[in-house]
């Protein structure tokens, strides 16, 4: 250990939490060496971008080594917050495009575990800074939606942010207490990630506050909360559907008493094994069947409310749970439980139920669908194909999302209560934040510009009027400048996408042109581009 980390462990061994992990693992002085060195920044790739195979050539060379249980995870050679300074500049910007994602490792299991399918509605509960909602959306290929939640108004507004930057057509923010979020679409969610609140302390490598500021009691009044969130996300989920449990903490109060006492309280749910083929080079052990509860002073205490259940088959299923520790798995801690929802008692509903019919004057109705038809600048100009997208209207912008959040969630009558349905055609009774990707933005009444994020994600055809294909000279010339360009190719004046082969890729060039040639593209972007053109010398 080097003399800068000193602090860290001599705070580690006068906490309480090293003292409790005694309880929870047979080896603490092991636990405590892996528990104190700092993460090593990991990643996701983005599958979906064009640009995907290039992108991976560029974290190789900068000695990225494969997670061997992640598709597209990659583990950097450098610890989190020191990126080396050649590779500063490129790495940021592949993360601030999109083409990269930065997570803790451990946190990328529990959307692997869900068990979903293209077209699946996935709910994900707590899902603020949205890491997690942004991999379901890569898994789920663009397809299906994931409806990404949080309490929190500050925090959907980070939501926002990271759904915009990995542009893709199949996330939803909405605010809502998870406790109480609404049940759609039918039957209940396909599957539903409940990542919850937690005291965080298996997060020692990457949050260093933790060994002075944990304590039990912390866990203990998560608890009913953790247990309520869980308890509704069975409610709302349909018959047959994943549901997956996750924390970062190692303290059983949060974890597998949690699950002891949802078996105990709900029907129809099982802890199911998880496959070891799923997380195949990953070290994790079984739930634990037993634990102790203690106090502030770490002292053993007596209290059912989070004592393990007596009845055996409980007992049995919770060592489905799994457990990665810091000294086993060589990332951070976490806890996983995943519960398979069998058959449920249909909900008896109300014969005088009442019908909410779509109103355009409340609050929350917006973004509305639109047709291609009604908007012939863009269609004349980008050509957009729109026959597995849906085109939504806010304001001055345009969004694009799939088919599938337009005929499965905004086109289809919600039963929100036993006495209360919401006919088809609007968003409530969910409190819509945000809305797939922000495409175009209106710049005059018939003008509009293609977005950064609008880039990525939509389809477009060559036909038309302010598309072009342009060569690498022209395109050297363009991206090379610090001033714009003359407009030599006499291009109409407004916005046009330049369109250069190269790589095998098709990159996406936004310029506005007058009697000159603006690049309107963001900084990170163009450190990417200038990069790609760097190749060729």
């Amino acid at each position: 250990m080097g003399d800068d980390l000193r602090p860290w462990r001599e705070q580690a061994q006068d906490s309480h939490l090293l003292r409790a992990v005694a309880h929870w693992t047979d080896d603490p002085d092991k636990w405590l060496e892996a528990a104190l060195p700092r993460l090593f920044e990991t990643i996701r790739i983005n599958p979906l971008r064009r640009e995907f195979t290039w992108t991976q050539k560029q974290i190789l060379e900068m000695g990225a080594q494969k997670i061997e249980w992640c598709p597209n995870g990659w583990v950097m050679p450098w610890v989190r917050g020191s990126i080396p300074q050649i590779h500063r500049e490129l790495f940021i910007a592949l993360h601030e495009t999109g083409r990269i994602t930065r997570q803790e490792a451990v946190s990328m299991i529990p959307s692997l575990l869900l068990d979903i399918s293209n077209d699946d509605i996935v709910l994900d509960m707590c899902a603020s800074p949205g890491s997690k909602s942004t991999h379901i959306a890569e898994i789920l290929q663009g397809s299906g939606a994931v409806i990404a939640n949080d309490v929190s108004k500050k925090r959907t507004n980070t939501l926002v942010a990271n759904a915009q930057r990995i542009s893709l057509p199949n996330i939803i923010i909405v605010q809502h207490d998870g406790r109480h979020i609404p049940k759609i679409p039918g039957e209940g969610y396909d599957a539903i990630l409940v990542d919850a609140p937690c005291t965080g302390s298996a997060t020692t490598r990457k949050n260093p506050d933790v060994w002075t500021k944990w304590l039990p009691s912390a866990g203990k009044k998560l608890h009913s909360l953790q247990l309520d969130l869980l308890s509704r996300a069975i409610k709302i989920s349909r018959p047959g559907s994943v549901i997956v449990y996750s924390t970062c903490s190692l303290d059983p109060i949060e974890n597998e008493a949690v699950i002891s006492k949802i078996l105990e309280q709900e029907e129809g749910i099982e802890i199911e094994k998880i496959d070891s083929e799923k997380l195949s080079g990953l070290n994790y052990r079984n739930g634990m069947t037993n634990w102790v509860v203690l106090d502030d002073k770490i002292n053993p205490t007596n209290d059912e409310q989070f004592e393990v259940s007596k009845n055996v088959e409980i007992q049995k299923m919770l060592e489905n749970c799994i457990r990665i520790h810091q000294d086993e798995s060589g990332h951070g801690g976490f806890f996983v439980a995943k519960i398979k929802v069998k058959q449920k008692v249909p909900i008896e509903i109300n014969e005088n139920c009442r019908i909410i019919t779509p109103n355009p004057n409340r609050k929350g109705i917006n973004p509305s669908p639109i047709i291609l038809n009604d908007l012939p600048s863009i269609k004349e100009m980008h050509a957009p194909i729109v026959n597995q997208a849906s085109l939504w209207s806010k304001g001055k912008r345009i969004l694009w999302s799939n088919n599938i959040i337009f005929e499965r969630i905004w086109n289809r009558a919600t039963q929100s209560r036993p006495d209360r349905t919401h006919e088809g055609g609007q968003w409530p009774p969910l409190n819509l934040i945000h809305l797939g990707i922000r495409a175009w933005e209106k710049r005059d009444f018939r003008n509009f510009r293609l977005s950064s994020e609008g880039l990525h994600s939509i389809h477009i055809s060559d036909t038309g009027s302010r598309i072009r294909r342009i060569n690498f000279e022209t395109a050297t010339r363009l991206i090379g400048n610090k001033e714009p360009s003359e407009n030599t190719e006499n291009l109409e004046s407004g916005g046009h996408l330049l369109i250069l082969e190269k790589h095998g890729i098709e990159w996406r060039i936004p310029i506005w042109a007058g009697a000159k040639i603006s690049p309107m593209w963001k900084r990170q972007e163009d450190v990417i581009l200038r990069n790609m053109m760097e190749e060729e010398k």
